[in-house]
């Protein structure tokens, strides 16, 4: 088989599973938590259902535009990422794959619901001083694969070079 076509399927798998365990999990919680209430089944972690118009973290919700037009912006670049990658790296087609199914699973959100569902959060109780994110933000699981999709990028692309079919000046 060859690399570009490996390279499709581990996307397309790692895509599909940060979408629909992302799609699966927000309807769990849209049917079993109501909105603004937490499941407290741990001190430190629990499951709560927030209803996030921004980006990740509630940036932006003040300004709903930015939070229609920053996704596609980000689509546009990965559309070009994907031409960057190395063939050969499993874990870059990995990474890319988590960033694209994150992507779609928020973007379907707001598109269809007006809001993302987020559904995860920490709690720092055991801090003894305030400070701002005692209650860090609420997230879900394709805010996750965004973030980790990211880091494991950056990560492979300094590791594995660009493949020589996409090195500069070999037109």
């Amino acid at each position: 088989m060859s690399p570009q076509k490996t390279q499709i399927q581990w996307i397309a798998g790692t895509f599909g599973f940060i979408f629909i365990s992302d799609q699966i999990a927000k309807a769990i919680v849209i049917r079993n938590i109501e909105p603004h209430q937490a499941y407290r089944g741990d001190v430190f972690f629990h499951f709560t259902h927030q209803r996030n118009t921004g980006l990740i973290g509630g940036v932006f919700s003040d300004v709903p535009l930015v939070a229609y037009i920053a996704p596609l912006a980000g689509l546009a670049v990965l559309a070009y990422m994907y031409t960057q990658l190395n063939r050969e790296s499993r874990s870059q087609a990995i990474a890319y794959g988590m960033l694209i199914g994150g992507a779609l699973g928020n973007i379907l959100d707001r598109i269809r619901l007006g809001s993302v569902t987020d559904y995860m959060q920490f709690h720092f109780y055991f801090i003894p001083f305030d400070f701002p994110w005692k209650y860090y933000p609420a997230f879900n699981i394709a805010d996750a694969g965004i973030i980790i999709g990211v880091c494991l990028l950056f990560i492979t692309l300094s590791l594995y070079p660009i493949s020589e079919e996409h090195a500069p000046g070999d037109n």
